[in-house]
């Protein structure tokens, strides 16, 4: 057994916490020598309580490792411990109380490439969604890691940008790998655990509550090297993320959104105390000083007509519905119409409730 197995037995040990555990690497340099000596012997002296080191001294047998090796292997689960190299290169700097374990179901490379955080208000507007879609696929394209919390908003619509380019994108959750959280975010879960990757610092079937998500926001903001704030009001639980990466050392990005909105009240306290500013997912990657990846040449079919091109700049950057579309181009209901149909076909146009339509970034 080597030393990262060993420690993953312990970590699941029911009533080993992180300080505990952290009081057990200070006494045990080689976890290897609980094979060899008695956990009450080796704990001697230390702070980690004797009935503890009793507990893992009855529990820590061959056959407990590898029954913990076996579980997650079944389940397509890699633990990756704080000693592994794969473990994310920026999350042992900074952040409170980095995890012992995290557990990783995907593709466990994305961890070891730039990543930046997306992250925003579980009610965003239309712009606001447009927005997360567009830097998270932009970003992915571009080769970084687009770390969010699967939560309802602006998480979910950053990782389905990621994943509409990608597949680039990193859920941090803050319950167990088995359990989904919203209930209607389970597809999605799936999904990024098959293209992207889907971490925990909870085992297996853990269940969420109040305390673990701004546990998890630590998480987000330590694995990235950036976290991109993209509609938050001005108590929004997206500024403890943001005060996370601050806190951390990382770069902190606000998209600037309506001055009259409330969603981007916490955006402009963040500039005004010295946040980024984040126009376009070009900012982030110069930030970073990553290249823009080349463009194909756009498909004729996929090229604007006059009429299409006139459309999208009456439309803007918020949602509008058809009536104020006739407004501001003094075209008629046939010919806007026709015009919206044929944006939609090309997917530069998006069709929202209520007969509303936004155009999509590119």
């Amino acid at each position: 057994m080597n030393e990262n197995e060993i420690m993953l037995a312990i970590h699941e040990m029911e009533g080993i916490g992180w300080d505990t555990m952290s009081h057990i690497v200070d006494a045990v340099p080689d976890f290897r020598s609980f094979l060899d000596r008695p956990a009450t012997e080796l704990l001697a002296g230390s702070n980690v309580p004797r009935s503890k080191a009793a507990k893992i001294e009855t529990l820590l047998t061959n056959e407990y490792i590898l029954g913990k090796l076996r579980f997650y292997e079944s389940r397509g689960v890699v633990p990756i411990t704080y000693f592994d190299p794969t473990y994310p290169p920026l999350l042992r700097h900074g952040i409170e109380k980095p995890p012992w374990v995290l557990y990783a179901q995907g593709d466990v490379s994305l961890l070891q490439r730039n990543c930046c955080g997306i992250v925003g208000t579980r009610h965003p507007t239309a712009y606001g969604r447009e927005v997360a879609e567009w830097f998270g696929a932009e970003l992915a394209l571009a080769g970084v890691s687009v770390v969010s919390g699967l939560a309802r908003g602006i998480d979910s619509y950053a990782h389905t940008g990621a994943m509409r380019s990608t597949g680039a994108t990193i859920a941090v959750l803050g319950n167990g790998l088995n359990v989904c959280y919203p209930p209607e975010h389970e597809a999605l879960q799936r999904a990024i655990a098959k293209r992207g990757l889907v971490v925990s610092e909870y085992s297996w079937d853990a269940k969420p509550s109040k305390l673990t998500f701004p546990w998890r926001n630590r998480l987000i903001a330590g694995i990235s090297r950036g976290v991109i704030v993209v509609e938050a009001a001005s108590e929004s639980g997206s500024l403890h993320t943001a005060k996370c990466a601050t806190n951390a050392n990382r770069d902190v990005f606000a998209v600037p959104g309506l001055v009259t909105s409330p969603k981007s009240a916490g955006c402009y306290r963040l500039l005004r105390a010295g946040a980024l500013m984040a126009a376009s997912p070009d900012d982030i990657l110069a930030e970073f000083g990553i290249a823009k990846p080349a463009r194909g040449a756009a498909k004729e079919d996929d090229a604007l007509a006059p009429d299409e091109a006139e459309l999208l700049e009456a439309m803007g950057a918020e949602a509008a519905t058809l009536d104020e579309m006739i407004v501001r181009t003094n075209r008629s209901f046939g010919h806007l119409h026709t015009v919206l149909l044929s944006l939609l076909v090309k997917n530069r146009i998006r069709a929202l409730p209520g007969s509303r339509y936004i155009a999509r970034m590119k």
